[in-house]
């Protein structure tokens, strides 16, 4: 062919740009034989760096890409007999597309579609069509509507009619067309909800339905939608949505909807006598649970029946049950443990501590001595002395004069479970005063030796425990509550038989702990009413909890701070101050805190922090007393952060030749959604920065990774004394152990604090020094939440714990209306 002899004949030539383009002008100009002027333009083709290759769609319109609406908007321009019928995509003519006939004379200009910025021209003789992006949009469309594909069809559709193709008529009736076939196709796979939004959208928009495909009135259409979703949410037990789809459907088309909402009103109320019956059947089989579950499904399907309400009183009297959804599994039931949220929660329901932090003061933690009371009995704070009250209370163990002092004693030796260094260094006599009293002195005066006196009732054999060489004791649930069922998704919790004698009458539920992979998941129970208490609410969450008027939601007293420990692999950047540095300037601290853990909504005490203490909120500052608001959180900045990154890296000879290789990071964190999705915003930014870092969930109950495969680990700790609980997380007792000589020097300081004045000095200055060598990188605060049904009164507030005055927990099923926030 000519084309293949022009094309091999002109492979290796090179010509300018405008002399091509000349060319192509003379010989349309001089109107050359047709061999002639195709030489010319493979010529000017060919030449152009080769970008004609791939403008030649030799395959036809099978060369196309697929889907079009995906692509770069193009033309296409179909040569005829005196082009060899060539056809070429082109960037879209816009106003240089000519209209038929064409002329015979004269050219027409256009650019290939690649990326090049050369104009060409063909004589306007050689072109038999041209097609516009729109126009093949719509081609492309009619052949989906062949196949049935209308959704892809309508996709093209939009497009034409967003880019010019709004005025016409025949292709908007297209439009509306392929839109009710694609909603036909759907209901009758069964895919209502979306067969409903194309009809109603139609029914909206066009008032005449006629000439419509259907055997019935499109109104009628759109009921058959609503029953199908109905029956599926309905069949799925999902009451409440049910309930308001019938509601909504109802207000929008009172007429039409009318047979349909009788009908399923009914259906409710049967429904609702169903699943009374069942739960009845349930509750006469011990099956207290799941009575309960059946009972609040009959009435969140009719809310208020005076016989389901009447029945669920029955039901407390005789299986009193509170549902919690939680976020961690209860853990070892430890309420002392600062970075599990999940053991400081339940530790509270089943292990009482003989002193507990109640509450905030401006001098530290308020402490209660839960079997009477503790006292300061001299001048300079070297004397204490415990009197004890040996009346009984529900959920708190009897305890004489000679077993405190034991466990005081204990608390001291090395060895015994309930070793404690600070109080070890303190402490100088324990002795029995009265038969009521016990009192110990001090070798120098201490602060707050309450603090470091969070102690078990649990009943130790010292001797025994000596004598096995172990110096391990089997512990006992103490608590107000014992664990009775544990599953991986259920935890029961039974009253403790041990208080029986004791009961101040209340009817103490029993409580259900049902974990939840994400928490909004748990706030749309309890919203719904399958569950009654979550114990905390994602901030996402938190306004539509506050607009709901059935539901209560409250802070804790103390923010959780969330802090990364570092453990870098890599030997020649594991103690490298400038690598960790500009790791830390590469966190978005304030935009993750914004959109990742707020979701946009503006919380107090929600912020980037500079130490590993918490700041506190501008309601409750009182746990502030530690922080240093001199030290600035260290700011995001990507380009100090790559630069100081890279310059750590770079060669340094003679010691180092060759560059580090930049490593691969991995992040472990707690089994949280909170910590999961703030490790994961960390990790983006790192990976952008050029460091690959992966992201490892611990397992449930987990805080610390059992293997040394990890570099950083995301801990979210619950600080309820800054004075003693520092060394549970810097220092040889605590997370980070590999720390400077001045921060151990400042630890050492803190176990003889003596004054507010001088612990909170000593305090400022670890933050101050946390801040500069980055032992743990300070992250940001979050306030927490919990939420509750107005159906649970007496829960408490400014509560350390979820659990702090279960005791106190009552059902009250008249409660219905609205809930003091």
């Amino acid at each position: 062919m000519i084309f293949s002899s022009t094309r091999n004949l002109i492979t290796n030539s090179i010509l300018p740009g405008r002399t091509i383009v000349a060319g192509l002008r003379r010989a349309a100009d001089n109107d050359l034989p047709n061999w002639s002027l195709w030489a010319v333009f493979c010529l000017a083709s060919l030449c152009l760096v080769g970008a004609a290759d791939a403008q030649w769609l030799k395959g036809g319109f099978d060369d196309l890409p697929r889907p079009l609406v995906d692509s770069e908007p193009f033309d296409l321009i179909q040569l005829n007999k005196r082009g060899e019928n060539a056809l070429l995509r082109v960037k879209p003519l816009g106003k240089a597309m000519p209209t038929k006939p064409f002329p015979q004379r004269g050219v027409l200009p256009f650019e290939y579609f690649a990326d090049f910025d050369e104009r060409l021209e063909v004589p306007l003789s050689s072109v038999e069509t041209i097609q516009s992006f729109n126009q093949l949009l719509v081609q492309e469309a009619d052949a989906l509507v062949g196949e049935k594909k209308y959704a892809k069809a309508f996709r093209n559709l939009l497009y034409v009619y967003d880019h010019g193709g709004s005025d016409d008529a025949s292709m908007v009736d297209t439009m509306r067309k392929c839109m009710f076939y694609d909603a036909k196709e759907n209901f009758r796979a069964k895919d209502f909800e979306l067969s409903l939004s194309i009809y109603e959208d139609i029914y909206s928009t066009r008032a005449e339905q006629n000439d419509l495909d259907l055997d019935e009135p499109l109104i009628d259409v759109i009921m058959d939608c609503y029953e199908g979703i109905i029956q599926n949410k309905f069949d799925a037990g999902e009451y409440t949505s049910v309930r308001a789809n019938v509601i909504a459907v109802a207000e929008k088309y009172p007429e039409a909807a009318a047979e349909l909402a009788e009908r399923w009103t009914k259906a409710f109320v049967k429904r609702s006598d169903e699943l009374l019956e069942q739960a009845q059947e349930y509750a006469s089989q011990g099956k207290g649970r799941l009575a309960h579950q059946l009972a609040r499904k009959a009435d969140q399907i009719v809310p208020d029946r005076p016989e389901v309400l009447a029945y669920q009183e029955e039901l407390l009297n005789q299986f009193p049950l509170v549902v919690v959804g939680v976020s961690q599994p209860p853990g070892d039931a430890d309420p002392t443990r600062i970075e599990h949220w999940g053991a400081r929660r339940t530790g509270r329901l089943v292990q009482r501590r003989i002193l507990e932090l109640s509450g905030l003061t401006d001098e530290g933690g308020n402490y209660s001595f839960l079997n009477g009371t503790l006292l300061r009995t001299d001048e300079v704070g070297l004397r204490y002395t415990f009197e004890i009250n040996d009346e009984p209370r529900f959920g708190v163990p009897r305890l004489n004069a000679f077993e405190l002092s034991t466990r005081l004693i204990a608390r001291g030796q090395p060895g015994s479970p309930s070793y404690n260094l600070g109080w070890a260094k303190v402490v100088d006599r324990v002795f029995v005063e009265a038969d009521n009293k016990v009192t110990f002195t001090l070798k120098t005066p201490f602060i707050r030796p309450e603090a470091l006196l969070s102690t078990t009732y649990e009943d130790y054999d010292l001797s025994a425990a000596d004598a096995a060489g172990s110096g391990e004791v089997e512990s006992r649930q103490n608590g107000p509550y014992v664990l009775a069922n544990l599953d991986a998704k259920v935890a029961t919790f039974e009253v403790n038989a041990a208080y029986e004698s004791v009961l101040d009458g209340n009817l103490h539920p029993v409580i259900v702990e049902q974990l939840y992979g994400s928490m909004s998941s748990a706030v749309d129970d309890l919203m719904a009413g399958n569950i009654d208490v979550v114990d905390r609410v994602s901030i996402g969450d938190y306004q539509r909890l506050r607009d709901d008027p059935k539901i209560g939601i409250r802070p804790y007293v103390l923010p959780t701070v969330h802090l990364l420990v570092p453990k870098i692999r890599n030997q020649e950047l594991a103690n490298n101050l400038y690598f960790r540095t500009g790791l830390s300037h590469l966190i978005d601290r304030e935009s993750i805190v914004e959109d990742v853990i707020c979701g946009g909504v503006e919380i107090d005490g929600c912020e980037p922090i500079s130490g590993p203490f918490p700041l506190g909120t501008e309601e409750n500052d009182q746990i502030g007393y530690a922080y240093d608001l001199s030290a600035q959180p260290i700011a995001y900045n990507e380009p100090l952060g790559r630069v100081l990154t890279e310059l750590v890296m770079q060669p340094k000879p003679p010691k180092r030749l060759e560059p580090i290789k930049p490593p691969s990071l991995t992040i472990v964190h707690p089994a949280s959604s909170s910590a999961a999705n703030a490790s994961a915003a960390i990790a983006r930014g790192w990976t952008q920065a050029g460091f690959n870092t992966e992201v490892r969930e611990l397992k449930p109950g987990q805080s610390f990774p059992d293997d040394p495969n990890w570099d950083f680990l995301y801990l979210e700790i619950t600080v309820e004394e800054p004075l003693t609980d520092a060394h549970r997380l810097i220092g040889p007792q605590g997370f980070a152990k590999d720390v400077s000589a001045p921060i151990e020097q400042t630890l050492r300081i803190l176990n003889y604090a003596r004054s507010w004045q001088s612990s909170s000095s000593a305090l400022r200055r670890l933050h101050r020094q946390v801040r500069t060598d980055l032992s743990v990188i300070p992250l940001w605060q979050v306030t927490e939440y919990y939420a509750f049904r107005n159906t649970i009164r007496n829960v408490g507030r400014n509560i350390v714990h979820l659990y702090q005055q279960v005791d106190r927990w009552k059902i009250d099923l008249s409660a219905k209306e609205e809930q003091e926030k």
